[in-house]
């Protein structure tokens, strides 16, 4: 053996890995896998003669030095062997098993028959032909214990599927199985259906009508068996199967039709012998059965009161690592200092959902639901109970034309009694009643920081709006620190003052949160949408219910994860954002910078003062630009020292008109179908362009000669489209090459105003565009009108390229003349304004001894940016600590509650008692192991 692999496996399997390498074609991947199949046979073959070595030396001297040496060989064998299989099957496992794909396909085939069970006599020693694999009697007697399984009696030439009810099986209920009950009582017309995994099984079942008999549902659920009506059942769903579909739901978004014909077809897949239709039953043993264990793990059960005392919002599952006063918060968490009172903030997000729709289906009489208000759905404002729908496409056959939700915004978690219906758009009053709804159960709060993207609308006159709502939704609102913002992606479509007054990157005390948390959670419940939007109300929303507390509970479970991620990303963050600060605040004058701590801080405390991160400098335009080149010429004429070469075209003017010439000749496409005066149009367009550029290249000659070094004389001639013609302006002449510096001064100012103007203009229209795709998802409905939308917003693509070209061609431009006017241009690479760090140029000793006054402000502003940036993350580092003390002490707090709730109700019998300390120890034990694990991976706190 050592003589074939030696003292180490990886040496052996270096050597076998050398020796399939170079089996390998110089064109592919693939060596012959058979060296490494080869080598796995020897080494196998070495293994099966030394295990039974060993084994005789542990019968004849016992454990002794001998066994060890031959356990070692075994040892070291085995890790041999682990290696190769590794190696085989990492190399390509499809590949592999396609090599076996004869043995798996005669295994399955095999199965088909009888196999090694075609014996003439049953295991039992009875002498009938075993027709099931076993006698009929030892059958019936194995499924006493099992009677939703498949049997399959052997018809002579190939196996036929039988049940187990013709063969003369019965299930007993009310007694252990094996007993005969003296009394027994057939299901209704002894056609019981049991809905399992596998498919539909008729069974004979027999109800005990015993002295001491339950109820027949109650026998039913003592078996796990759940009955679809309480009086006569005839048809029920083991426990198993339901909760399994209850999962499937929530994973695959599936709807009950689709489970149902899964079963359907899992039962018989040809719809020869089709079982009976049992989706009205599935249907309502579903909803009934996500409604009992909603209440099983919210507490219900344990509860005096039971299910009617249940409180609005009490069965939802509670983000653990936002402020909840009495279980999560530590004493005299509202005696803060005003500097740590953003750590007990509420973070709020309000966000709409226009695809979640529902139809004229149904109505709230015929179909109640089982949830009323227990979890996220709040019944409708009867402020707006009857809302007029005739006067909106969009509503054209709804009663629903989205939802609204308000949501924890750090960590995405759907609130109590904060989602809803609207029934007209997203519209204020439904929003407005949203969130004070949710605010019912954090009311105790001081700090409350609300997301939304209409903040700066919304907000406006929210106090005043509130006050025609009922006592109960009113706020507090003067005793508590109300903050409002605007979420990170959609800020940029909003005007300036509003970028920087409803901004997450500059408020005090919100961290590095970004506010489009809904934004994620829809995603994963938009699936499900295609099946609500016919559901009546009451199942729409215990439906809708039941995928959000699911939804909440995964973000429990990987909540540990999560935040240990933050925290470890944020960190470094911090060590750069505040060196970067420090290296700022030495290059700037002490003076200057404690009068801008002074501005910001007041406008921390008060945002009614002026915002130190809106410029005071009011930025430069083209227009401008052009009128102080404008007024520097007559200055020149003036003092006698122009250098103007042409009577009616100074520089500046060639400089302009070659930048206007250049946006006119980007091609116009007209389209495939043109009339003749389009075409007549564009021709007239490109005639006069062709001459306008004819007179401005001969006048070029006289400020640039060495363009006719680049160009020759045929080139305008020659050439047959006038967008082609290189007009060969300052800065696309190569650096070889002279140009006179004024122009290349001239060419400079105009394209970088010209990149300003156009990022702006590129801002505005794409709001624009923002705002056409909401009012489309919202509103328009039909061929006809999607059709016309859809052409508007394609003009505004058009619109938006144009403008990126024309940018591009700017910022192509300041490229080719930074380098010749030693002038720098810097790129961000692409980081958030959050993990943007600070220019050097700021960071250099002395920038604030130039009193220029744009220079200053500049300064001003960035120096805040830089603030905040490192404020934002020691803010996000602060937080995060304090969320991961939350979740423990919330897990603590739950796992305590439950400890409690074994001896809250008494019950009749012991049974059920016991069953209730059970279930209430088993939580509490959950809670614990989730803060064990928790604690594992993060650091001490």
């Amino acid at each position: 053996m050592l003589a074939m692999i030696g003292n180490d496996p990886c040496t052996f399997i270096k050597a076998v890995l050398l020796d399939y390498v170079k089996t390998m074609p110089d064109d592919s991947f693939g060596g012959d896998i058979s060296v490494i199949k080869t080598q796995i046979v020897k080494v196998q073959r070495l293994l099966n003669d030394t295990i039974p070595t060993q084994d005789q030396i542990l019968n004849f001297r016992g454990i002794s030095p001998e066994w060890r040496a031959a356990d070692s060989v075994t040892r070291f064998l085995r890790t041999v062997l682990a290696y190769l299989e590794d190696i085989l099957g990492l190399d390509d496992p499809l590949h592999l098993w396609h090599s076996d794909t004869e043995l798996f396909l005669e295994e399955l085939i095999h199965l088909e028959g009888r196999g090694t069970h075609a014996q003439d006599t049953c295991f039992c020693g009875s002498d009938k032909s075993p027709s099931y694999r076993f006698c009929c009697q030892c059958v019936l007697h194995a499924h006493q214990w099992q009677p939703y399984h498949r049997i399959e009696c052997w018809a002579g030439d190939f196996f036929q599927t039988v049940s187990l009810k013709s063969l003369g099986l019965r299930m007993q209920l009310g007694h252990r199985v094996g007993f005969h009950c003296r009394n027994p009582i057939p299901a209704f017309n002894d056609d019981f259906v049991i809905i399992d995994i596998n498919g539909s099984h008729t069974i004979g079942l027999d109800f005990c009508s015993c002295e001491t008999a339950q109820p027949h549902i109650t026998q039913l659920l003592c078996v796990c068996l759940f009955p679809a009506t309480t009086i006569n059942p005839k048809t029920a769903a083991m426990f198993q199967a339901l909760e399994y579909f209850k999962i499937l739901s929530f994973e695959s978004k599936a709807s009950v039709l689709e489970v149902y014909h899964t079963i359907v077809h899992l039962t018989d897949n040809t719809g020869i012998h089709s079982p009976k239709d049992r989706y009205d039953s599935l249907l309502r043993m579903i909803c009934e059965w996500r409604f009992l264990k909603q209440m099983k793990w919210s507490g219900r059960g344990h509860c005096p009161g039971g299910i009617a005392a249940t409180e609005p919002g009490a069965c939802v599952v509670l983000c653990p690592a936002c402020p909840h006063p009495g279980k999560n918060l530590p004493d005299k968490w509202d005696k803060a200092p005003p500097e740590s009172k953003f750590l007990y903030a509420l973070f709020l997000v309000i966000d709409a959902n226009f695809r979640l729709t529902r139809w004229k289906v149904s109505s709230d009489a015929v179909d109640p639901g089982l949830n009323h208000g227990y979890a996220f759905f709040k019944s409708t404002c009867s402020s707006h109970n009857a809302v007029n729908l005739a006067d909106m496409k969009a509503s054209c056959g709804h009663v629903a034309t989205g939802v609204g939700t308000i949501d924890c915004a750090r960590h995405n978690f759907k609130r109590p009694n904060s989602f809803g219906d609207l029934q007209k758009g997203e519209r204020y009053i439904n929003m407005d009643y949203m969130f004070f709804s949710s605010m019912q159960s954090a009311s105790m709060l001081q700090v409350i920081n609300i997301s939304y993207n209409i903040a700066c609308q919304w907000s406006k006159n929210l106090w005043t709006r509130m006050s025609t709502f009922p006592q109960q939704y009113h706020l507090d609102h003067n005793s508590k620190t109300v903050s409002f913002l605007v979420p990170k992606f959609h800020l940029p479509t909003h005007i300036l003052s509003c970028q920087t007054t409803y901004s997450f990157n500059f408020i005090k005390g919100v961290g590095q949160m970004d506010g489009e948390a809904p934004e994620r959670g829809w995603a994963d419940i938009n699936p499900i949408a295609t099946s609500t939007h016919e559901m009546g109300p009451g199942l729409r929303r215990d439906t809708l219910d039941n995928h959000f507390n699911d939804w909440n509970w995964k973000k429990v479970c990987s909540m540990g994860k999560t935040l240990a991620c933050k925290f470890k990303a944020a960190l470094p963050e911090v060590s750069e954002c505040n060196r970067d600060l420090n290296y700022f605040k030495a290059a700037l004058d002490p003076s200057q910078l404690a009068c801008w701590k002074q501005s910001i801080e007041a406008w921390e405390s008060d945002r009614s003062q002026p915002n130190p991160f809106e410029p005071k400098v009011t930025t430069i335009s083209q227009a401008s630009v052009q009128l102080a080149l404008s007024k520097a010429e007559a200055d020149e004429i003036e003092r006698g020292t122009s250098m103007s070469l042409h009577n009616d075209i100074s520089p500046s003017v060639l400089v302009l008109s070659g930048l206007e010439l250049e946006d006119q000749q980007y091609a116009k496409n007209i389209g495939q179908h043109a009339t003749d005066t389009q075409q007549a149009k564009v021709l007239q367009h490109i005639n006069s362009l062709r001459q306008r550029i004819d007179t401005w290249l001969r006048v070029q000659l006289l400020y640039m000669p060495c363009v006719s070094r680049l160009r020759s004389s045929n080139d305008i001639v020659t050439e047959p489209k006038v967008h082609k013609i290189n007009l060969f302006l300052p800065s696309a002449i190569p650096t070889g090459l002279p140009c006179e510096e004024q122009l290349l001064n001239h060419k400079w100012d105009l394209c970088e105003v010209q990149a300003n103007d156009v990022l702006n203009n590129l801002c505005g229209v794409l709001n624009m565009k923002y705002h056409l795709y909401k009012y489309n998802d919202a509103f328009i409905r039909g061929q006809r009108a999607n059709t016309r939308a859809t052409g508007v917003i394609n003009n505004v693509d058009n619109w938006i390229d144009a403008l990126a070209a024309k940018y591009n061609a700017a910022r192509s431009a300041l490229v080719k003349l930074g380098p010749r006017l030693h002038k720098n241009d810097e790129q961000d690479n692409g980081a958030t304004v959050g993990q943007q760090t600070v220019s050097w140029i700021w960071k250099t000793r002395g920038v604030s001894d130039n009193t220029e006054q744009g220079l200053q402000d500049s300064l001003r502003v960035e120096w805040c940016r830089a603030r905040a940036r490192a404020h934002r993350w020691q803010e996000e580092v602060q937080l995060l600590h304090e969320e991961m003390r939350r979740v423990l002490a919330f897990f603590e707090w739950q796992a305590v509650w439950w400890e409690t709730q074994g001896s809250e109700r008494t019950f009749g019998s012991p049974e059920a008692a016991e069953g209730v300390v059970a279930y209430a120890c088993h939580q509490a034990s959950l809670w614990q192991s989730l803060a064990s694990h928790f604690r594992s991976l993060w650091p001490p706190l």
